[in-house]
């Protein structure tokens, strides 16, 4: 009996987001293109810990010290910005890349909003856990 093989990471159609094992957030060409020609350029990243949601909004302020750098391939193939701290923070695992369906909005304050899947995250947050225990 013949298997047929799935492709791990589906390359054009709907956006996509993931976690790259260096602790990188990536996103595939056509959300890259989405956010290329609004342009993105620097953006925030927030964590609901209730709810396992990250949330992203674009910034001007290149000076804010919560900003991140979105870097565009050359290629037009993709972009990237590094946020393995933030990852590590949120509990989100990244060793093995899994991509998510993302909906972009760029006509909102927060142009992405997305829930990780439980199976992502290693364990509960560190903000969560001070929420659960009250501080």
């Amino acid at each position: 009996m013949i298997e047929w093989f799935t492709k791990k990471t589906p390359r054009l159609g709907s956006p996509l987001l993931s976690f790259s094992k260096l602790g990188q957030v990536t996103f595939n060409q056509t959300a890259a293109r989405i956010l290329q020609k609004e342009p993105v350029e620097y953006l925030m990243i927030g964590w609901d810990p209730l709810e396992n949601k990250i949330a992203m909004k674009a910034i001007a302020n290149t000076k804010d010290p919560r900003a991140y750098k979105i870097r565009y391939n050359d290629k037009g193939n993709g972009a990237s910005f590094s946020a393995k701290t933030f990852l590590d923070h949120a509990g989100i695992e990244y060793s093995e890349r899994k991509p998510i369906p993302i909906e972009i909005n760029t006509n909102a304050e927060v142009f992405l909003e997305v829930k990780i899947p439980e199976a992502m995250l290693k364990t509960k947050s560190a903000q969560l856990q001070l929420l659960e225990k009250g501080v």
